[in-house]
């Protein structure tokens, strides 16, 4: 796939394949101007819509601010050139403004009985993707990145600067 233009279909199947061999990631939100990450789990649903599950948190009063939020899913990092990963920047609702989140999310909790049982204390995110970022460059060091947004394919190539 390096360097090579692919249709959306095949870099959403791509894109999905990674996402749902992962559980992980790592939610960037921003208030105040004052930018925060944070561990999370979450789960893949329609649309590449991603649900996350959280007990709370300062991520949720930072999206209530401002709803434009990234999540990165990455391999392990060995070094620059040789990492496997995917952002997704979106806008992100919660369970706190849409009650109705948790119910959409439960299907695709891996214990629904729990989000049952722990309603009370259980909160959800759902982030809506506008871009999703997919790079590949285990192998050959090419991190050149496929970029999805509105159903197109964009190619951005890394540029390394040589020097003589």
């Amino acid at each position: 796939m390096k360097n090579k233009r692919i249709s959306p279909e095949e870099l959403k199947a791509l894109i999905g394949e990674f996402l749902r061999e992962r559980k992980d990631g790592s939610l960037a939100t921003c208030m105040n101007n004052i930018p925060r990450s944070s561990p999370v789990q979450y789960a893949v649903g329609d649309n590449m819509n991603i649900y996350i599950f959280s007990a709370g948190g300062e991520k949720f009063k930072a999206i209530s601010e401002n709803p434009n939020v990234c999540l990165l899913v990455n391999t392990d990092y060995i070094n620059y050139r040789q990492i496997k990963g995917v952002q997704i920047f979106g806008t992100a609702t919660t369970s706190l403004m849409d009650p109705l989140l948790l119910d959409e999310a439960k299907e695709l909790h891996p214990d629904p009985y729990l989000v049952d049982k722990e309603r009370q204390n259980l909160k959800v995110i759902k982030i809506v993707p506008e871009e999703i970022v997919y790079l590949d460059s285990i192998g050959d060091g090419d991190r050149t990145k496929q970029v999805l947004r509105c159903n197109n394919v964009i190619i951005k190539e890394d540029r390394e600067l040589l020097y003589h």
